[in-house]
């Protein structure tokens, strides 16, 4: 989203928070308990950014709070869906780039569907629903996303493809 946004509590003429650097992925373990922790507080902030843009390296853009952000990154990081662009006392930035990676998830029963939508939630996953299947944004390795789901194999049946 670019542009003057919508949001109470944007203030013009300030100037923007300059990203200049990714830090890291959400999905990595070192920032999973912190950003957990922080996103319970209320304080983490999202960049939406369509896949199309990702491979840009310096945009003006609006976290979902409308706080005003400039993205300069050096030519040897690209952004990539969960990139940690900001962490600070009270307030994380990540990029969300969607249209990005997925795991579908097609349950065997409704009974199934209930199951997996709550485990996803307990996790704070990210999800697409479509008529009779799920998919899960991924915004780490989707290693890390499979043995999550092999844990709930004993309580729910579910396939696990890829988008179609």
């Amino acid at each position: 989203m670019t542009g003057t946004p919508d949001f109470p509590g944007h203030a013009p003429g300030r100037e923007p928070l300059v990203l200049s650097c990714i830090l890291g992925n959400a999905g990595e373990g070192v920032w999973q308990d912190q950003l957990h922790e922080m996103e319970h507080r209320g304080q983490v902030e999202y960049l939406s950014i369509p896949e199309t843009e990702a491979a840009r390296r310096r945009m003006r853009i609006f976290t979902d709070r409308g706080r005003d952000c400039a993205i300069a990154l050096p030519r040897e990081q690209q952004l990539e869906d969960g990139a940690v662009l900001h962490i600070a006392p009270g307030l994380a930035i990540i990029a969300r780039v969607y249209g990005g990676r997925r795991l579908r998830l097609v349950p065997h029963s409704i009974s199934d569907a209930l199951r997996i939508g709550h485990w996803c939630g307990n996790l704070h996953w990210k999800v697409v629903f479509g008529d009779g299947w799920m998919e899960v944004v991924l915004d780490g390795p989707e290693e890390r996303y499979r043995d999550r789901l092999r844990d709930l194999a004993p309580l729910a049946g579910v396939d696990i493809g890829a988008p179609e």
